[in-house]
């Protein structure tokens, strides 16, 4: 493993400890009368507290971007590497006890996404990708799974009613996670053969995108078309099936 890509590992392997640790004990920690929202608020902000301690020890040169946290500027930046953590991808789940949220730590040089280390806090399941060197998954190397289109497994999120029917119409199954970053997750590791997100963070299209292709996936927007970054949509399949979907 790279050594940048071993960090953003670590990184988000910390935060997940303490992300399960609440999860697991949720009964006890609100036990003297702190409510569950305060318990997670506060579980979450120190989650990406030691996101950002492990990074800044190993990095002292990078900024780094926490969406719970803010930016933090290096004084002696490089001028050209930036992380962005997210340690709480599928918020409503977890603070709903529900499955499906993942911690995702990103690096960027030049405001283009290098590497991505994403961490399920609840099984433990890790994916990493590195720009131009593929996905491991659990640290197996892993590629998107084709199959025929009426015989795809499609892990869609969106509130859209309209768009629900319409993939009805197309696939032989529908997951609904709630959790975008984790559907594309899905994808690569070969559990689903389809992923597609209508309102989906900048930050997690780049890391969704990343592992789609670095696994070997097509990626567009719902339409097919090229991804732009501010309409939160992203769609990706293996080549074969992504032309059937168009096809359409």
């Amino acid at each position: 493993m790279q050594p940048i890509l071993a960090i953003a590992l670590r990184a988000a392997q910390g935060a997940a400890d303490k992300i399960n640790y609440t999860v697991e004990n949720i009964l006890s920690l609100t036990a003297d009368g702190d409510s569950r929202k305060d318990v997670f608020d506060k579980a979450i902000e120190d989650a990406a507290w030691r996101a950002r301690k492990t990074i800044r020890n190993a990095h002292t040169q990078h900024h780094i971007d926490s969406v719970q946290l803010g930016l933090e500027e290096s004084r002696d930046w490089d001028k050209q590497s930036r992380w962005l953590v997210d340690v709480a991808c599928g918020e409503d789940n977890l603070r709903n006890g529900l499955p499906g949220f993942v911690v995702n730590v990103a690096l960027y040089t030049k405001d283009k996404i290098d590497c991505v280390a994403i961490v399920d806090p609840m099984t433990g399941d890790y994916m990493t990708a590195f720009k131009g060197r593929g996905v491991q998954f659990s640290d197996k190397r892993v590629r998107v799974e084709t199959c025929p289109l009426k015989d795809a497994f499609c892990a869609l999120y969106t509130d859209d009613s309209e768009r629900l029917a319409q993939w009805h119409g197309k696939v032989k199954a529908l997951r609904v996670s709630g959790c975008a970053l984790l559907d594309f997750v899905n994808l690569a590791a070969g559990r689903v053969n389809i992923a597609a997100a209508d309102k989906m963070s900048a930050s997690d299209i780049a890391s969704a995108m990343l592992i789609a292709q670095e696994a070997g996936a097509l990626t567009g927007d719902m339409s097919g078309r090229p991804v732009k970054m501010d309409n939160g949509q992203l769609m990706a399949a293996a080549p074969k099936l992504f032309k059937q979907l168009m096809a359409r």
